[in-house]
C-alpha cells in the first residue's frame, strides 16, 4: 500500500490543488482574496510536489530491482507533471 502512495503521490497533490482552486474561485469569484488564496495554495503544492520529488531523488536505484526502480521513475514523473499541472492551473491567478 506504501509503494502506491508514493506512485501516486503528485497526483494527489494536483486533485488536491485543482479542488482547492475550484472551491476558492467558486466562494469568492474574482475577488483579491481568490487570487491571493490561489497563490498560496498553488505554492503549497507546489512546496509538496518539490519535498516528494526529493524525497524520491534521495532514494537512489537499487539496480538489482528493476520492478522498484520502474514504480520510482513513475512516482517522480506523477510528481513532475503535478508540478507542470499545479503551475499551469495556479497561472490564472497571477494574471490581472
Amino acid at each position: 500500500m506504501r509503494a502506491w502512495a508514493w506512485m501516486l503521490g503528485g497526483m494527489i497533490v494536483w486533485a488536491v490543488h485543482f479542488f482547492a482552486v475550484y472551491i476558492v474561485a467558486s466562494v469568492f469569484l474574482t475577488t483579491n482574496t481568490a487570487r491571493i488564496l490561489t497563490v498560496v495554495m498553488t505554492l503549497a503544492c507546489l512546496a509538496a510536489d518539490g519535498w516528494l520529488i526529493a524525497r524520491l531523488r534521495g532514494v537512489g536505484s537499487s539496480g538489482d530491482d528493476p520492478f522498484r526502480d520502474w514504480m520510482r521513475w513513475i512516482a517522480l514523473t506523477g510528481a513532475g507533471l503535478s508540478m507542470i499541472a499545479v503551475l499551469w492551473q495556479g497561472l490564472p491567478a497571477l494574471i490581472v
